[in-house]
């Protein structure tokens, strides 16, 4: 008769050759699961909500609406910046060329010469381009919705430079002073000549501040 051996039911006998090896089955239990959970977020700030204005540089038109020789000097219109607003009405520009001054000996300033002053090389045009991309519209006349056309006058000078920027008609102290500081900013030109001699030139120009 063969004894019968009982053992635990969680253990196995292995046989490796000639030897027993006794093996323990526990119950054991499975590791945990680690789940990672990212830290919370702070919550997203609160939209700030701005009015925003869109800005458009100035243009210097080509063409000149007529209006009164009702002159703004250079000094009333920087003064003026903070004050009322400049009013001028009316039609005309006067004449193209100013009466006597056509020789070299009449301090007079012309507006046609038989050589015209030149801007970097270039006429008018490229004046109004250099004026237009140098002109700061204020921000507080982009906020008060203020807009419009400034005239202006200005000599060129017989050494090139410019001199009595004039406003002819202005708009709002606002945009006249920044015309006129626009326009006094300017580099020096080859200067007008009449004769061979150099002259002094009065230009006109517009500056339309739009939005």
């Amino acid at each position: 008769m063969i004894p019968f051996i009982s053992r635990p039911s969680n253990e196995r006998v292995v046989t490796g050759g000639d030897r027993f090896y006794q093996v323990r089955i526990e119950n054991l239990q499975p590791p945990e699961e680690v789940i990672y959970i990212p830290p919370t977020p702070p919550p997203p700030e609160a939209a700030k909500i701005q009015e925003t204005v869109e800005y458009v540089t100035p243009v210097v038109v080509d063409t000149v609406i007529p209006f009164d020789q009702t002159m703004i000097s250079t000094d009333r219109a920087l003064a003026s910046a903070d004050g009322d607003i400049i009013d001028a009405t009316g039609s005309g520009f006067g004449d193209d060329l100013l009466p006597g001054g056509d020789g070299t000996g009449s301090e007079e300033p012309l507006f046609i010469v038989e050589t015209m002053p030149t801007f970097k090389g270039g006429d008018l045009t490229e004046f109004r381009n250099w004026v237009g991309k140098r002109t700061r519209y204020p921000e507080a006349a982009i906020i008060n919705k203020i807009r419009g056309t400034v005239f202006l006058t200005f000599i060129v000078e017989k050494d090139g430079s410019v001199s009595n920027v004039t406003i002819v008609k202005g708009v709002h102290p606002l945009l006249d002073a920044e015309a006129v500081k626009a326009i006094s900013d300017s580099p020096k030109w080859s200067p007008g000549l009449q004769r061979g001699q150099p002259v002094r030139v009065r230009f006109q120009i517009p500056l339309d501040f739009r939005y």
